[in-house]
């Protein structure tokens, strides 16, 4: 099986010495070259390679960030520092930084693939030349960070597991015992996604054997998992490469988290929303009926009554004294005006069009009168479909489509308005397009919508009837708004 390498040196004499020397060798794969560090950490990422032989020059001698790239883009590749400089302080800091390998440039024709060969098999490789000291303080580093982890290790409060290849757990610390209520002998050798529910198990596993082959950074599943007493709980798993000291690296090193009282109180905010919905719903649909109930009493009754008062008034002029013409003229023209207001009211709140000819119409007549008010063309067409809508439906959507096409006219000053009605299977598309200034998207903030222009209320509205909105600004229009919404809630 070959081992597939990247060189990046910024000198192309060099890659190309290196290049044919490790093509010599049918074990070894030169699968791409870099001249930068940027290019170095773009291509780790995409051709995901098992070794990295690098030039530490190509980032600045004392800048170890480059190899904490290239780990971070490539997590299961190793990687071999090529360098004139074998400074003892040098060395160690390069190899304490995550490189497997370390070869003085001059001897690279002699050791590079022996080196290659050695941290593939999970070893450290020094150039024989670098003084033996810098072995001993590696050792000692290793020692000392190796009991460091262990203690983090031992006294995490999170669950940790040293996980293989075949995602077995290999070892395991005291919290994750506890957090599966089994035994360390228990936990051994199980494989890690036996703990997720079967139907989830497979997807995890295949994410996994996409980290060993190094196609993944990191694995983080939000899962629920069972505990040897069958209970079962919620726990966030974070399994990466492991770079632990003392620990080789075709281990990964797993992390599970219970969040199990975090999962409860989302769940409980998720079915109070649920509940908010549902009253949001009913209360506007309440206040749809509401609006039809008065708009009804002023029609029938309010309106009715002063029609009646302004005919015996009229018989009252008649007959009253010359006298009397200008207070009773002046009472009737009160009339008139209170009758119109009411009218205009009655309109308002539910015009009667709306029950009497459908939401067509009642949108073709708000096309009239903003067009009266306001010195736009409006203009309203409609498929011939039937759109079947309760009473109720229909007068919160001429509604929100009222409220909609106030705030285009107000907001983008346009010359022409259209609005399209339509039937897609069982919802009902309203189209608003306009040709005036695109909307400042920031100017109604204070509602938090992505889109701003005032439109929380009646996105909200509208997905309590199932349904959705969306706005959109363009050079061949000013502003686009689509409403779409289920034909039965």
């Amino acid at each position: 099986m070959t081992i597939r390498i990247l060189l990046a040196d910024e000198h192309q004499a060099v890659r190309q010495g290196l290049r044919t020397l490790l093509l010599k060798n049918p074990d070894f794969e030169v699968v791409e070259e870099a001249d930068h560090p940027e290019k170095a950490v773009s291509l780790a990422g995409a051709v995901g390679p098992e070794v990295i032989v690098l030039d530490l020059t190509l980032a600045g001698l004392q800048d170890f960030r480059l190899l904490h790239h290239l780990a971070a883009a490539a997590p299961s590749a190793k990687l071999i520092v090529l360098s004139l400089y074998g400074d003892r302080q040098f060395v160690l800091e390069v190899l304490k930084a995550g490189a497997h390998g370390f070869v003085l440039k001059d001897r690279a024709f002699e050791e590079l693939p022996l080196a290659i060969l050695a941290v593939q098999d999970h070893q450290t490789y020094f150039s024989p030349r670098l003084s033996p000291r810098i072995l001993q303080d590696y050792l000692e580093w290793l020692r000392h960070s190796e009991s460091r982890f262990r203690t983090i290790f031992a006294g995490s409060t999170a669950g940790i597991a040293l996980v293989d290849q075949e995602g077995r757990i290999v070892e395991s610390n005291p919290a994750l015992q506890e957090l599966l209520g089994s035994s360390q002998e228990e936990l051994n050798h199980q494989e890690f996604t036996k703990f997720f529910q079967p139907d989830e198990a497979g997807g995890s596993r295949e994410l996994f054997q996409e980290l060993v082959a190094g196609k993944r950074r990191l694995l983080q599943v939000v899962k629920q998992y069972r505990r040897k007493d069958g209970r079962l709980a919620w726990g966030r798993v974070t399994v990466s490469p492991s770079r632990a000291p003392g620990v080789d690296g075709h281990f990964s090193l797993g992390l599970l988290e219970d969040i199990t009282e975090q999962k409860q109180a989302e769940l409980k905010i998720l079915d109070y929303q649920e509940k908010l919905h549902s009253v949001a719903l009913e209360l506007s649909l309440t206040e749809e009926r509401e609006r039809r109930r008065w708009a009804s009493e002023l029609h029938d009754h309010a309106g009715q009554i002063l029609a009646l008062a302004q005919l015996k008034l009229g018989a009252l002029r008649e007959s009253a004294s010359t006298s009397l013409a200008a207070p009773l003229e002046e009472i009737s023209q009160l009339l008139e005006q209170t009758i119109h207001y009411t009218r205009s009211l009655s309109f308002e709140l539910s015009p009667p069009i709306l029950d009497d000819l459908g939401f067509e119409a009642a949108v073709e007549w708000l096309g009239e009168l903003l067009q009266e008010q306001y010195g736009i063309r409006f203009k309203v067409a409609a498929d011939r479909t039937p759109k079947p809508l309760d009473d109720e439906l229909r007068g919160l959507l001429f509604q929100l489509v009222r409220e909609l096409l106030i705030k285009v006219v107000k907001r983008a000053k346009p010359n022409n308005v259209a609005v399209l009605i339509t039937r897609n299977d069982s919802h009902l598309g309203v189209k608003i397009e306009n040709d005036g200034a695109e909307l400042d998207q920031s100017a109604d903030s204070i509602w938090h919508s992505s889109d701003g222009f005032g439109l929380f209320s009646i996105r909200e509205r509208l997905y309590y009837l199932g349904g959705h909105l969306e706005v959109g600004s363009g050079a061949d229009f000013g502003t686009l708004v689509t409403m779409r919404v289920p034909l039965k809630h």
